[in-house]
């Protein structure tokens, strides 16, 4: 019996933000949570350079079977939901995006930065990093990512793969704005493939 691989996480959003929300995917029609557990949040982390590998560890080593663990999860979950919302292009539910900007917000409340003074090569330069001191903080890089995102960039550019079987977003940086699936190589093969199939269907039906 071949081994099952378990799907990977995906990294078409073109920003962080798409990233986290693309964490929660569609398999064979049934939702799968790619967030599953606290090692799983932190592998993310690392692959999207939001903690290096050495940090992974040492987080894991400290806050794996603490109290807050099952917390996080939850948590994180939970600010993908409201991120989800607020990436929406014209979202018109004011109480509900108060209540996201709300937990957005808090997140980013806790935030605490390091800076430190680096001589190199005769000139100085400034080196920061987040600090985490629960295991809540892991996600403030992800609500600061929101602020860049939501702030800076155009959500009407914010699109969903046009499969519809799949939910993955991604922002459309495309030179004419027509990028269409999450893949080319996967959805958009897909799709070409049943369009012709399609196709051939209909040619059968006329000839018959």
């Amino acid at each position: 019996m071949p081994k099952k691989i378990a799907p990977e996480f995906y990294f078409i959003g073109n920003h962080p933000v798409l990233d986290f929300v693309n964490t929660k995917i569609a398999v064979n029609g049934e939702p799968l949570d790619l967030l599953d557990t606290f090692d799983s949040l932190l592998d993310w982390m690392v692959k999207s350079n939001l903690l290096t590998e050495v940090e992974r560890n040492l987080y894991r080593a400290a806050w794996s079977g603490a109290e807050e663990e099952a917390g996080i999860v939850e948590a994180a979950r939970l600010l993908r939901d409201h991120l989800f919302h607020l990436i929406q292009p014209g979202s018109v539910n004011e109480t509900l995006t108060q209540a996201s900007l709300q937990y957005v917000n808090g997140l980013l409340k806790e935030q605490i930065f390091r800076t430190t003074l680096i001589a190199k090569d005769r000139a100085y330069s400034r080196k920061s990093r987040m600090l985490f001191r629960k295991p809540l903080d892991l996600l403030t890089p992800v609500a600061s990512s929101a602020v860049d995102f939501l702030t800076t960039y155009d959500l009407k550019l914010v699109k969903k793969c046009e499969n519809p079987a799949c939910v993955l977003r991604f922002y459309d940086n495309s030179k004419n704005g027509t990028r269409r699936w999450c893949s080319p190589k996967t959805c958009g093969n897909r799709m070409k493939v049943a369009a012709y199939l399609e196709r051939q269907k209909q040619q059968q039906i006329k000839e018959s």
